[in-house]
Formats: structure tokens, C-alpha cells, sequence
């Protein structure tokens, strides 16, 4: 009975992780936009709406990442792949 449980749940994973795009893409466009609003406000002095825009683009980077905080660098670079970048 473990078995068969055990192997239901591997191929939903499965059938969870094939085709449309990866959860991961949406992690590293949120990881993209931070990093450029970042590098838009070291040109300037930020305002309070850079800050409150800063802490939503952060949040939203977190949510999105949140799963893929232990994976290997190996494994990101392969998913990362599946992006179409």
C-alpha cells in the first residue's frame, strides 16, 4: 500500500513539473525586475514611493523563490534553462 501511495505522489510531482512554464521563470523575473529597479535608484536619491515600490518588488521575489531556496546551483541553472532566455 506504501508503494502504490508513494508512487501516486511522484507522478503528480511529475505531471505537476511537465509542460507550461516553470515556477522557477517566475522567480528569477521577479529576482530580474528587483535587481533592475536596484540598480535604477543607485543613480538617484530614492523617494518614498522607491521604497514602498523596493519592499513589493522584495516581497513578491520572496514569494516566488521561496520554494527554490535549498535547490543546488546545478539543478537552478537546468531549470533556468526551461525559460526560454
Amino acid at each position: 500500500m506504501k508503494q502504490v501511495i508513494l508512487f501516486g505522489f511522484f507522478g503528480l510531482v511529475l505531471l505537476s513539473s511537465c509542460g507550461g512554464k516553470d515556477s522557477i521563470c517566475d522567480c528569477i523575473e521577479a529576482g530580474e525586475k528587483l535587481n533592475k529597479e536596484s540598480h535604477k535608484l543607485l543613480t538617484k536619491t530614492p523617494t518614498e514611493a522607491d521604497a514602498k515600490k523596493m519592499k513589493a518588488l522584495k516581497k513578491t521575489k520572496e514569494q516566488k523563490c521561496k520554494d527554490f531556496q535549498t535547490m543546488s546551483g546545478e539543478e537552478m541553472l537546468e531549470r533556468k534553462a526551461t525559460c526560454g532566455k
